[in-house]
């Protein structure tokens, strides 16, 4: 791997870090980071396959309570370093590498939340102060060492050589990468599952029917079939907004026709 492909996964590693406490960009999501990594490592293609995949099966992490749930960022950076970058192992191997470094970033992130403790007590104080520059300061700190939580272990991962990397992916027996390929499977049809039980709308049903039976029959690419779905959600949003429902629209009227009266009488 080159000077600057290195410098920019390390970059990528450092934001992706910080905004796994932030959730401002997403980039900790593995379908952006494993993107930008392979934009990094000029494998971008394999970097979007293995996002998708990682995506779909991280998708019900989520913390409950004082409960961490597995870390998703870290995971997701290194391995998308070891499928896009000079290692090139496929994307099972890596998949298989996201389950202990998901538990390693879960550690890592428990103990700096700890650490970070005595940073909020003096930022408490910075405030009582009226200190607002050094509180900003106690904030960037904070997100500096999230950010390094990422860096350092892919920094330390970019450093073993890529033949050593094959040689460990090679004494992983295949009962396990055949099962993990099988669970991938089916956990990624339950978080499409959770998508479609969170979004799609009962009047909705019959456009995923029609869409799956164009997918089965037609033969057309994801791609077409993507560029095809934005279309036609274009037109339906187009359509609903230009004839809404009139007993809304009447109860709205109503609404502000008693609002009106309510003012006359005072």
């Amino acid at each position: 791997m080159g000077i600057i492909s290195g410098v920019l996964v390390l970059l990528v590693a450092f934001f992706v870090g910080m905004d796994g406490i932030l959730d401002e960009w997403q980039l900790f999501q593995p379908l952006v980071a494993c993107t930008l990594v392979g934009a990094a490592t000029g494998n971008i293609s394999a970097g979007i396959l293995l996002g998708a995949t990682l995506q779909m099966i991280t998708i019900g992490w989520m913390n409950v309570g004082a409960a961490v749930a597995p870390d998703i960022g870290l995971p997701a950076v290194i391995s998308a370093l070891l499928v896009c970058g000079p290692a090139a192992i496929s994307i099972k191997h890596g998949i298989a590498f996201t389950i202990p470094f998901a538990v390693v970033g879960q550690l890592l992130n428990v103990f700096i939340r700890k650490r970070m403790a005595m940073l909020i007590h003096r930022a408490d104080q910075a405030a009582e102060e009226g200190n607002l520059a050094w509180l900003d300061r106690i904030h960037l700190l904070s997100l500096g060492l999230q950010g390094l939580r990422v860096v350092v272990p892919t920094f330390l991962v970019m450093l073993i050589s890529p033949g050593y990397l094959h040689s460990l992916t090679n004494r992983i027996p295949s009962v396990i990468t055949n099962g993990i390929d099988v669970s991938i499977g089916m956990i990624a049809a339950v978080g499409f599952a959770i998508i479609m039980n969170m979004t799609i709308d009962k009047n909705l049903w019959w456009w995923l029917l029609a869409g799956f039976l164009l997918a089965a029959l037609s033969g057309l690419n994801i791609f077409i079939l993507t560029i095809v779905g934005i279309i036609l959600t274009i037109i339906y949003i187009w359509f609903s907004n230009q004839h809404p429902n009139s007993s809304e629209d009447s109860s709205d009227i109503d609404e502000q026709d008693n609002f009106d009266k309510e003012l006359d009488d005072l």
